[in-house]
């Protein structure tokens, strides 16, 4: 095993325990987003630290998730996942979010996610809808 291969197993896992209601494309929003803040810098760039820090982005002050681990070995849509996972890390994966660093669905997200993302347009301009999730700048 390489240090990239770890890399994309822990993005498929944080991708995995997305909500499962959009399927694949909820999971590939995820994983484009964790892309898209390591493109811009975000944490250093280090690829760990942005998936270590998913959900304090959501600005709910909830604990973190507990994740759960999805299984390569009986679960094809997990399958999916880390394949897409890997093209995410490489670069293959075609950007639906259109360069978005924020996510969420509208009428779920915290009052604060609200008020500091929805909310502030010029600087977070809403840019995609992806499944339920408006996608922000």
């Amino acid at each position: 095993m390489v240090p990239s291969d770890y890399v994309v197993s822990q993005l498929a896992n944080i991708m995995w325990n997305e909500s499962h209601e959009d399927l694949l494309l909820g999971m590939t929003l995820c994983g484009l987003v964790v892309r898209n803040r390591q493109l811009a810098g975000w944490e250093d760039g280090q690829w760990l630290r942005l998936i270590q820090k998913h959900d304090t982005y959501r600005f709910d002050n909830a604990e973190p998730r507990v994740m759960k681990l999805g299984d390569p070995h009986h679960d094809q849509m997990f399958r999916r996942c880390l394949a897409t996972a890997e093209n995410i890390y490489a670069g293959r994966e075609r950007d639906i979010t259109e360069g978005a660093l924020w996510y969420g669905r509208l009428n779920e997200c915290s009052e604060q996610f609200k008020e500091k993302i929805v909310r502030q347009m010029a600087n977070h301009p809403m840019i995609a809808t992806i499944g339920r999730n408006a996608c922000f700048k």
